[in-house]
């Protein structure tokens, strides 16, 4: 019979397609399309390739440019110098993402908690409550719960003991939880210890004695620590016995107790374990002679190291250490006020190090107005501690590294003051840590008598201590930039901000407080009456912004002479990364004879802050005369008052304001005044808006994710839904804001990462993260949906976007997946294809041009016109779908086909056809085109088609092996061959694919094994 040939066509106008069935793929859709970009309709040409710029100092994870200048980011802030091609370091960055939930509120005030994190996600916290009877009686407790989603798996229950002194811990020891207290018992103090099994929380063995001669202090006289599988324990065992130590087996059997040093007693005990895990060490202090002493021990609790001194004469009322090195790291809260007001505390954070040989060095001050409240803890070789900063209007707590630089910042005004009953303990589990922290909600704001300046001053009123869980990331991997009023805003646990000189805290950690007031009848011009204060924080930014933290609270003086001099005693800043370019005191006052706040401190010879020392005294000898006309206190008129922000997931720009989600309320955004001409970005906490959560499609949407500004709405993302809010915010007082109420987005998807939205003409584009895995979307315009990345849904199920880019004076859109592959999507075409070689994690437009960086901290740059990536060709490769003309098992004849395609630099291709369903090729064909060899001629003549050369035609008609077949597909892959010639250059491009087929009647056979029936 004679076929009936026919002449199948298709260009390459379509791109690939991952979601259809690749058996039923359309003719011109791809199952693989590689290293292409649509330029022109039904042409397939390659993609630019990227050049290596110069090598960072350091490694880095996110790129970002500030003022067009490229910025990488990790553990420090470098900028590219293109004029040198360079890398410049600009100081130390340290990214990380902050979480936290509550643990245990009730209406009764806890006063200490201990925490420790299970590998399967457990957290039992053990702390002191008040008791529901009698408030003046604490009781032990402890709660087991879900650290994932914070759910109790076991109530609250009680601990059976007498607290009269002393505090619960809780270690992790294999599958146990095992917690130790003091109780008295018989007339004796005990420490005894309960263990709780991670198999079956809800059970608690009997309580077993460590030792019935343990003397506790008002602190804690016991600590613990794991090693091997055994939980080692030092106490105090009082006067007549001293440091002793013991330690618990997995199998729950104790050790004999030993006495490592017999002529000391501890009130506080601290134990730290050594990297290699051979070495126990034991610091304490006792505070009836005022000394500390480190000692160590191996496992067997044989002494390596007898007692050394590490501090003497010092006034310690907690103490933590770290072993790394070879040194016991020693951190130690010093007792402190200020000179001017004893009654004003203000602790300090001390450092000293001890080795195995007894060397000492130190004790040093490391940090200046903080209390510890963690125990510390090594991470990646560095020592880190949570600290808190008390004071009536702002108590913070403080992740501090070990050169005391603040890391993240939390519960601001909320924390609840000096840990006076134990350090908590941190568990570390990967890049992440996790602690627990009292916490007190503000019921009532506080009165900070703003205007007028006279009356008195009272704190908020706050809620009962309750428990929150934090968790903190050391990672770069949601760290979100923005660029605002002449500076680069970077996320993290505190919010960052770079001038061009250095990376700082974006605005003040903490605005002057305990500010006070003596007044001379002589020494100066001021006249008998009633004078106000206020003091603030000020610094002037490497672009001229100035910024200025919230004044503080007015303090009064009322001088009795007429030649009078007052001075005002400041606290200094203590907490700060402003110090190459120091901040300023500024002191503003008030009179009733003058009632405007004038600057009274001098401009030309300002009082500069100085972290060293504790508080800084002004003299005041102006007459009012003389102030007038000075500068004037910024809040004056009701401007509401500078707060620095917290930690924010994510930030974004809307209303000419800069927005950001908070970490520690994922449904609170905090947005700043509006920004103008020669101002920084300015936060109030007054300045907010709270997220009420909706209810979408698979249930409550849950909190904030990110947001990003499309025309006149800003787009609000939960995992699972969306909305908007437009309008106008309110004026520098806080008032007449015309924000609308979140409108919610009928949707069924939302979006959880930042880093993958982009603005296009047509909407914004984003990873949503579905059941069945991770999709790109779309949101137009007109706040429809559309799965637009629906074809490309096979590479990015299991993948996550790392950054998006809208490359200008094109119609792509790219995406870097962590995958390795870049997704680019053109935006006029509507078509999908993937770049390989790029293995990108975070990529930004620089000089309007793609730049990324690799996992390697390698930087590639895209580079017009040429075919590089670094010293590695870019190659096109291509895989169309199964061609079955007949049907799915219809029976077809295939002959052959043409390649058409324009020539440009030698390249070389590998052709193979599979056939009937089985992926795996079956014919091979090389490509050797001799368009480059010409036959004869040089140089302007004869050298081209017709005189000589083949010309740029490229033209190839390849031969089906086996003709008859159900379905046939074919994969192009250009090759680099330098022994041929080949160059790493354009190549060609294809317009499309020839193919002579027959159809045949009837079904291809199949083999009687594979027929039932």
């Amino acid at each position: 019979m004679t076929l009936k040939k026919e002449t199948i066509s298709f260009n390459f106008s379509q791109g690939v397609e991952t979601k259809t069935d690749n058996k039923q793929l359309p003719i011109g859709q791809f199952e693989v399309l590689n290293n292409s970009v649509f330029t022109k309709g039904g042409l397939l040409q390659k993609r630019n390739g990227y050049d290596k710029l110069e090598d960072l100092p350091e490694s880095a994870s996110y790129l970002t440019v500030f003022k067009e200048n490229l910025t990488a980011l990790k553990d420090s802030l470098q900028a590219y110098v293109d004029a040198t091609d360079r890398w410049v370091n600009k100081g130390v960055l340290k990214p990380v993402e902050l979480d936290t939930s509550a643990v245990v509120r009730s209406n009764t005030n806890k006063s200490q908690a201990d925490s420790v994190l299970s590998d399967s996600g457990l957290l039992m916290t053990v702390y002191t409550d008040q008791s529901a009877a009698n408030l003046a009686n604490p009781v032990y407790k402890y709660v087991v719960t879900d650290a994932l989603t914070t759910q109790n798996i076991v109530a609250p229950q009680v601990i059976p003991s007498d607290p009269t002194y002393g505090t619960p811990r809780v270690f992790l020891l294999n599958n146990y939880f095992i917690i130790v207290y003091s109780t008295f018992v018989s007339g004796n103090y005990q420490l005894q210890y309960v263990a709780v099994s991670i198999d079956n929380p809800s059970i608690a063995m009997a309580p077993v004695i460590i030792t019935t001669s343990y003397t506790p202090s008002a602190q804690i006289a016991f600590d613990g620590t794991v090693l091997n599988d055994n939980l080692y324990l030092a106490w105090n065992g009082g006067a007549a016995s001293g440091i002793k130590m013991a330690y618990l087996t997995q199998a729950l059997s104790l050790s004999s107790t030993v006495i490592r040093d017999a002529s000391h007693s501890a009130t506080l005990v601290s134990m730290a374990v050594s990297e290699d895990s051979s070495q126990v060490w034991v610091n304490y202090y006792d505070s009836v002679t005022k000394n500390a002493f480190a000692l160590a021990t191996d496992s067997q609790l044989n002494s390596i190291l007898t007692p050394s001194p590490t501090w003497t004469n010092a006034d310690i009322l907690n103490l933590t250490s770290t072993v790394s090195t070879g040194f016991n790291k020693v951190f130690a809260e010093i007792n402190n006020a200020y000179s001017f007001n004893a009654a004003v505390p203000t602790h300090y954070i001390e450092v000293a190090f001890v080795n195995l040989l007894g060397l000492f060095a130190g004790p040093n001050v490391l940090v200046r107005s903080l209390g510890l409240m963690s125990e510390a803890f090594l991470y990646d070789g560095v020592s880190y501690f949570i600290a808190v900063y008390v004071s009536p209007y702002q108590s913070t707590y403080f992740l501090i590294n070990e050169n005391g630089k603040v890391i993240a910042e939390l519960a601001y005004g909320n924390a609840t003051g000096y840990a006076l009953h134990g350090l908590s303990t941190v568990t570390v589990d990967g890049n992440e840590i996790s602690f627990v922290y009292l916490k007190r909600d503000l019921v009532q704001p506080p009165n900070t008598n703003t205007n007028p300046p006279a009356g008195s001053q009272v704190v908020g009123v706050y809620s009962q201590s309750g428990i929150n869980l934090a968790k903190i990331r050391f990672t770069t991997e949601n760290m979100d930039t923005l660029e605002a009023a002449d500076s680069l805003l970077i996320t993290g646990g505190i919010t960052w901000a770079y001038d061009g000189y250095e990376p700082n805290e974006q605005g003040f950690f903490l605005y002057p407080d305990s500010v006070e007031a003596t007044t001379s009848a002589t020494g100066g011009l001021i006249t008998a009456g009633q004078y106000f204060y206020k003091v603030t924080y000020e610094w002037t930014d490497n672009q001229g912004n100035a910024f200025k933290s919230a004044p503080s609270l007015p303090i009064t003086v009322t001088t009795t002479g007429g030649a009078s001099l007052n001075t005002i005693h400041i606290p200094t800043l203590r907490l700060t990364y402003k110090t190459a370019n120091p901040v300023k005191i500024v002191v503003y006052r008030y009179s009733v004879a003058q009632p405007i706040y004038y600057q009274v401190s001098s401009v030309s010879m300002p009082l500069l802050n100085d972290t060293t020392v504790d508080f800084l005294d002004f003299p005041d000898d102006s007459s009012d005369a003389d102030i007038l006309g000075r500068n004037i206190l910024y809040t004056n008129g009701g401007v509401l008052e500078n707060i620095g922000p917290p930690a924010l997931d994510d930030i974004f720009l809307f209303d000419d304001r800069v927005f950001g989600i908070t970490s520690e309320d994922k449904r609170l955004l905090w947005y700043s005044q509006k920004i103008l001409q020669d101002t920084p970005v300015e936060f109030s906490d007054q300045l907010t808006l709270y997220i009420a959560p909706n209810s979408g499609a698979q249930g409550s949407t849950g909190p904030l994710t990110c947001g990003f500004q499309m025309d006149d709405k800003l787009i609000l993302f939960n995992a699972s839904g969306m909305s908007y809010i437009n309008g106008t915010g309110p004026d520098s007082t806080g008032a007449n804001s015309q924000y609308s109420e979140p409108i919610f987005i009928t949707s069924t998807v939302g979006c959880s990462n930042s880093k993958s939205i982009i603005l296009t003409p047509m909407g914004l584009m984003f990873e949503f993260a579905s059941q069945s895995g991770n999709q790109i979307w779309l949101l137009g315009r007109d706040l429809t949906t559309v799965f637009l990345g629906a074809p490309v849904s096979g590479l990015t199920q299991e993948a996550t976007v790392q950054s998006s880019d809208n490359i200008p004076g094109t119609n792509s859109v790219r995406f870097t997946l962590d995958s390795g592959i870049t997704l680019n999507y053109d935006t006029f075409y509507g078509q999908w294809d993937t770049f390989s070689n790029t293995n990108a994690v975070s990529s930004i437009l620089y000089e309007g041009l793609h730049t990324y960086i690799n996992s390697r901290s390698e930087i590639y740059q895209e580079t017009p016109n040429k075919y590089l990536d670094g010293d590695r060709p870019v190659l096109i490769n291509f895989k169309t779908g199964w061609i079955n003309l007949a049907g799915l098992q219809g029976y077809q004849r295939a002959y052959y086909f043409y390649l058409l395609g324009t020539y440009f630099s030698p390249h070389k291709l590998i052709v193979q056809v599979a056939y009937d369903y089985n992926s795996a090729p079956v014919q091979q064909s090389i490509i050797s085109p001799d368009n480059f060899a010409g036959t004869y001629g040089q140089g302007n003549y004869g050298s081209q088609s017709p005189y000589g050369g083949p010309g740029n035609l490229e033209q190839w008609k390849i031969f089906f092996e086996r003709q008859r077949c159900m379905a046939f597909q074919v994969t192009v892959q250009e090759i680099f061959d330098p022994a041929y010639g080949t160059v790493a250059g354009k190549g060609f491009t294809l317009s499309g694919i020839n193919c002579q087929v027959a159809i045949k009647k009837g079904w291809r056979p199949i083999s009687a094994s594979h027929a039932v029936g």
